[in-house]
């Protein structure tokens, strides 16, 4: 009885070996069953991508077109934007044209302020000589002035040289001016026109006046002190009158 109960728990009990269910089916028919259902989720992901425009109310086509309507609309702007900078740009240019013009404008009318002073001034003078009905003896110096020329170290000078008298000719000769300029711890003189000029420059010829102006220019750092006119009879270039200016 021992010996059959024992059996009896060896084939039906806990200890009893352990049995194994193996499938019928093939493994060609299990990868075949598993291909088909990668295909079946495969269509049904790109059923849902295709037509999620539906199920979400987004339509593809009105989007396609608003995408080509904004691409326009862009190119449009970029457009509109290169010919804005174009005109800018001309107007800058224009805008800079017209800005020098007022410039140069602004200068010409200063000169011709200052040359009309000048001739007011030389006017009066002849005025003056007229109404009193005599003129100084020999050659005369009047309005002289020196004055900077706007640009650094340039100076301007003018004068009006007059002749009373029988006046018999005309004077005939030349104007040179003297510059005594302080310059590196030292006074200097520079004449001009300088001696290359010839003894043509700065030629004068009249009987009874003669306006003359002209510019010079110092060395950089001079400082100018005092100016002489020389008016030189030609030929021989004897001093016939001669006028100075201290400045400083």
């Amino acid at each position: 009885m021992r010996g059959l109960a024992r059996r009896l728990r060896s084939n039906f009990g806990i200890r009893s070996s352990r049995m194994t269910i193996r499938s019928q089916m093939a493994w060609y028919s299990r990868w075949a069953l598993n291909l088909l259902a990668l295909v079946a989720v495969a269509g049904a992901v790109w059923w849902l991508v295709e037509n999620s425009y539906r199920i979400t109310g987004f339509n593809r086509e009105e989007a396609k077109q608003q995408i080509a309507t904004l691409g326009e609309e862009n190119a449009k702007l970029k457009r509109e934007v290169e010919s804005a900078k174009a005109t800018l740009g001309e107007r800058e240019r224009q805008a800079a044209i017209d800005k020098a013009s007022q410039s140069e404008l602004a200068r010409s009318v200063t000169q011709l302020q200052e040359e009309n002073a000048t001739l007011k001034e030389d006017l009066q003078f002849l005025r003056n000589i007229m109404s009193s009905g005599t003129t100084p003896e020999g050659l005369g110096i009047a309005n002289l002035k020196v004055e900077p020329d706007g640009q650094p170290h340039e100076f301007r000078y003018r004068m009006l040289l007059t002749q009373g008298g029988q006046r018999k000719q005309d004077f005939k000769g030349r104007v040179q001016v003297v510059a005594r300029v302080a310059h590196q711890g030292g006074i200097t003189s520079l004449t001009f026109p300088e001696a290359s000029a010839g003894e043509g420059a700065g030629a004068v010829d009249f009987r009874f006046y003669q306006k003359v102006d002209g510019r010079f220019r110092i060395p950089e750092g001079a400082v100018l002190k005092s100016f002489e006119v020389r008016v030189l009879a030609i030929p021989g270039g004897q001093v016939k009158l001669s006028r100075t200016l201290n400045l400083s």
